[in-house]
């Protein structure tokens, strides 16, 4: 190793050892040791700064590798306190190591000093510089833009619940109400697919008809965009994917039949509620009416031999198996994303149309948004955006590499990173509801 990696992983077996052992302890003192040896042979000329840069180590401009000893543990402490560098000056000694070991194990917070602290610990010889304020203004900004994107999804649901009751109490649907706020979601997902994939995991609380329905209208308009549609054609896309279980809601519905005929005949009873839109958009009544309808001629309501479903039919399809296989319900616990993909491939040719089933699967990625993610270091993270590669998607990292829950959690490109995803964890051996972090 490099001395610079060597001070590294001084400064780890330091940090773990305090955490262990008194500080009068064998253990701790012999890892102090060998830390103020290796300080002391890199300051021996000139002081020596240890520099975080997105999300890698750095001498100078020289990389230290991420996996050698205790850099992976230093990144995770240096980012959670955001410090961008650390600075050892010659004369660093036993006073100033204890110092930094000491503050570098302070629990995160937006309060937190770092250089306060170090002062009231009487360190001369190390001094820090913290992550510049453009990163706080552009997570103030996600955030910003994720209570927009929430805020619009919680409009949708209370159009629906609307919706619902006008059509128990007229017997029909006006859709005018959903129009803008459907197009305001596909705008918002052409600029960042990633976030509004996120909200269809709203949906995975429960099983519960309305965020089903927003979920399925979300990965329809996921698949659309990849189709290259234009804005207009995801519009009415999105509507008609909304609404594709209206039928459920019908007066109908309300006479005493077996839950099992109520669910067969709410295609034919969506589209009795979606007549009236017929001459101006067909695919709202179409795609209530097929979107249990196989490509192969089977599922319902049955078919004339031929027939082949309106495109949005195809999609939403797709989009509704996969909501469902990702929710939890009546049928037991949910599939992760990658495992509700690989039943929809299964099924291409038969249930689903071939083509939009490999795009979906390409919209989608291959580690989809919501996937929890174990890396080469044993850390964990949720999947928040595609990448460019789609093996290399964008991490929000929850668990170090001790296994130990992040506060804060924090952001990991893997293009930009060494490190690479081994496995997928099911949310439910970890106790987590994938919605907290998306």
């Amino acid at each position: 190793m490099t001395r610079a990696a060597n001070l590294v992983a001084a400064l780890a077996s330091s940090r773990k050892a305090s955490q262990l052992y008194p500080k009068t302890h064998p253990a701790f003192v012999e890892a102090l040791e060998t830390l103020l040896s290796s300080a002391a042979t890199l300051t021996a000329e000139k002081t020596f700064t240890l520099n975080l840069h997105k999300g890698h180590l750095y001498q100078d401009s020289t990389v230290i590798p991420d996996d050698a000893p205790g850099v992976r543990s230093i990144i995770e402490a240096l980012e959670q306190r955001k410090v961008e560098s650390i600075t050892l000056h010659a004369g660093f000694q036993s006073q100033d190591a204890i110092a930094l070991i000491d503050v570098l194990g302070l629990r995160p917070s937006p309060d937190l000093n770092i250089e306060s602290e170090l002062a009231l610990r009487g360190a001369v010889h190390v001094s820090i510089a913290h992550i510049a304020d453009d990163e706080d203004k552009e997570q103030k900004e996600r955030d910003l833009a994720r209570e927009k994107n929430l805020e619009l999804h919680r409009r949708l649901v209370g159009l629906m619940n609307s919706m619902i009751e006008e059509s128990v109490r007229l017997g029909s649907v006006d859709t005018g109400n959903i129009d803008r706020s459907v197009e305001e979601m596909a705008a918002r997902l052409l600029e960042n697919r990633g976030a509004i994939l996120g909200l269809a995991a709203q949906g995975r609380t429960g099983n519960d008809h309305m965020h089903h329905a927003l979920a399925v209208m979300i990965y329809s308009l996921a698949l659309g965009a990849t189709l290259g549609l234009p804005p207009e054609g995801l519009s009415a896309l999105g509507s008609a994917a909304l609404l594709h279980d209206i039928g459920k809601a019908s007066p109908r519905t309300n006479e005493a039949l077996p839950i099992e005929s109520i669910y067969l005949s709410h295609p034919q009873l969506g589209a009795e509620l979606l007549a009236r839109h017929a001459e101006k958009d067909p695919s709202l009544m179409l795609v209530a009416y097929e979107h249990h309808m196989h490509v192969d001629g089977g599922g319902f309501p049955e078919a004339p031999s031929g027939y082949i479903p309106h495109p949005y039919s195809r999609i939403v399809a797709i989009a509704n198996r996969y909501a469902n296989l990702t929710a939890p319900g009546a049928s037991g616990d949910p599939q992760t994303p990658d495992q509700a993909l690989l039943s929809i491939i299964r099924e291409a040719g038969t249930v689903f149309d071939p083509h939009y089933a490999k795009l979906f699967a390409k919209a989608m990625g291959v580690f989809p948004v919501g996937c929890i993610v174990r890396l080469t270091d044993h850390s964990v993270g949720v999947v928040t955006e595609p990448g460019p590669d789609p093996l290399l998607p964008k991490l929000l990292m929850i668990y170090g590499t001790n296994g130990i829950a992040l506060e804060p959690p924090y952001s990991l490109d893997l293009s930009d990173s060494t490190l690479s995803i081994v496995e997928i964890v099911a949310s439910e051996s970890l106790g987590l509801t994938v919605a907290d972090y998306l």
